[in-house]
Order: structure tokens, then C-alpha cells, then sequence
């Protein structure tokens, strides 16, 4: 034990052989990868899988391959536990990923990253040793490489839906207007659509994929539900309840629409309201700490150093 010790120890102290520790790792890393890549593409189980569906085994495009290769590397690279797998996959959805593959190439992208946090963070080692910053040095790139795709996941949600929010209102006056001039819920979703793309496309875009569903046979309070379910905007579930209520019971959707627009710009004006209300509270800290030092430091700094000039 003391042998195996002493051997780690004469390894890690020199930085040559640290870089080439390095260096074996990343390779070794990259022979793996390619070596399931290449197994996953000439897999014979996909091979007759085709030939039984009646499809000629041919070079599929880039896109397939980077994808099919994703797959075959996910039990690897994904993690195992269902539940965190499907709060990934709807994060992705309300971030607007909605492809097959976008939970495999977040892993992708995640392990990619950590692997990098972790190279710099073996680089903040060797030219970081001698030093007091030696901790925070490895700490920050690691720490950054795990948890950044997370932060820019959040931050792709949070700006989406800001921006469906902001169409709202817009797109319900002129579903109200569609209404009440003659044309049906889906014609008048349609053109809604047709006309925000511009202005609100993300908005165009869901509302043009909730026009599909209704065409297709879904019923108008279902595609509203699951318009709620990709977006993550549960305000818009009020919406959902009265239209499906209206429509059950045969009542006008212009009189619902008008009611639910009048209360949704209520809700966002007390929105509004409660941020000013919490902006004094929030510019007392950063007065505290930085603008009234400076205050009292002009206003009573001279006076200061003339009382102790008088003293003296």
C-alpha cells in the first residue's frame, strides 16, 4: 500500500506526466466513441429490421447517422432513472426542442461539457499547484462544465415563455375579433397564426400545430391541454377550462373569449404592479452597500478631516 502511494504520489507531482495522463484519458475516450458510433451504424439487428420492413439498406443522411449514433450511445450517456429523463425531455419541450433526438444530444452535449470542465480543470492543477487560488481554480471549470447546460436549458424556457406570453394578449383580441365577424374557433386560430408570425412566432408556431391537432380529430379542449403542456404557461389553463365548458354547453366563445381576455390583462397588470412594488425593496442592498458609503464618504469625508485638523 505505501508502494502504490509513493507511486501516485512521484506520478502527480510531476506535470509532464500528468499532461500525459491527460492526454491517455482524452484518447482513450475518443477510440470508445468512435468505436460505438461505428458499431451502432453497422448494427446487423438494424440491418434486417429494414430488410423486413421492405426498405433497401442504404447510406441514410448525415442528420439520421448523428442521431441514430446518439441513440446507440444513450444507455451510456443518459442517465438511468426514468423520472430525471422525463423532466429533461419536457425542459426540452418547453424550451422548444421537440424532436426524437434532443434528449440524447442534451446528454451528449452535458457530457461534452464536463469532460472540458474537467481538461481545465487538470490544467488549473498543473499551473495552479503552487497557489492559494488552487481550490477555486479546478472548483469553477468542473462546477461550470456539470452545471452550465442545465443554466442555459432554464434560461431557453424562461426566454420562450416570455415570449408567449407577450403574444397573448395580442392573439386573444384578434381571436375575439376572428369570433364575432362570422368565422369558426380552428378558421379563426388559423389566421391568428398566419398573422403572428412575424410579431410572435413561437406563438404562430404552437398555434399552428394546435390547428393541425383539431383538424386531425383531436378535440379543441384536448390540443388546448397539451398546448399547455408544451408551453409550461399554466395561466393559459383557465383559457382551456372555459372554452371546453363553453363549447359542452353550447355558449358563445366570443362572450368567454372577451370575459378571459379582460381578466388575463387584469393578472398581468397586478403582475406588473407586484414587480414595481418589490423594486424599493430590492434597491435597498445594493444602496446600502455601495451608494451610501460613497455618500457619506463626499458629505461627511471633508468635515471629518477638518475636525481633525482642529483636534490636532
Amino acid at each position: 500500500m505505501d508502494s502504490l502511494t509513493s507511486l501516485f504520489e512521484q506520478i502527480f507531482t510531476d506535470s509532464e506526466n500528468v499532461i500525459l495522463l491527460l492526454i491517455m484519458l482524452a484518447t482513450v475516450a475518443i477510440v470508445m466513441t468512435i468505436g460505438f458510433a461505428f458499431a451502432a451504424l453497422n448494427s446487423p439487428l438494424k440491418k434486417r429490421i429494414k430488410i423486413l420492413q421492405g426498405e433497401n439498406v442504404k447510406e441514410t443522411k448525415k442528420n439520421t447517422k448523428v442521431s441514430e449514433t446518439l441513440e446507440s450511445l444513450s444507455p451510456y450517456i443518459a442517465p438511468t432513472s426514468q423520472k430525471e429523463k422525463e423532466t429533461i425531455r419536457t425542459q426540452l419541450m418547453h424550451a422548444g426542442f421537440h424532436q426524437a433526438s434532443t434528449l440524447n444530444v442534451f446528454y451528449a452535449i452535458k457530457l461534452f461539457s464536463a469532460v472540458t470542465g474537467l481538461i481545465f480543470s487538470g490544467l488549473a492543477y498543473l499551473y495552479l499547484a503552487n497557489t492559494s487560488y488552487l481550490l477555486i481554480g479546478m472548483m469553477v471549470p468542473l462546477a461550470l462544465g456539470v452545471f452550465a447546460p442545465n443554466i442555459v436549458l432554464s434560461r431557453l424556457i424562461s426566454n420562450r415563455q416570455d415570449k408567449i406570453n407577450q403574444g397573448v394578449p395580442d392573439a386573444l383580441d384578434l381571436l375575439v375579433v376572428c369570433t364575432e365577424s362570422g368565422l369558426g374557433f380552428n378558421a379563426g386560430l388559423k389566421r391568428i397564426a398566419d398573422e403572428l408570425v412575424i410579431s410572435h412566432p413561437e406563438l404562430a408556431d404552437e398555434l399552428d400545430t394546435v390547428c393541425a391537432k383539431i383538424q386531425a380529430g383531436v378535440e379543441m379542449p384536448t390540443a388546448l391541454s397539451e398546448l399547455v403542456d408544451r408551453t409550461g404557461i399554466y395561466e393559459l389553463k383557465g383559457l382551456v377550462s372555459m372554452l371546453g365548458h363553453a363549447s359542452r354547453i353550447g355558449g358563445s366563445l366570443a362572450d368567454t373569449l372577451r370575459a378571459y381576455t379582460e381578466d388575463y390583462r387584469d393578472k398581468r397588470n397586478q403582475a406588473a404592479e407586484e414587480v414595481a412594488a418589490k423594486i424599493p425593496t430590492k434597491m435597498l442592498f445594493p444602496m446600502i452597500l455601495f451608494i451610501w458609503p460613497c455618500f457619506f464618504i463626499v458629505a461627511v469625508g471633508p468635515a471629518l478631516l477638518m475636525l481633525l485638523d482642529a483636534l490636532k
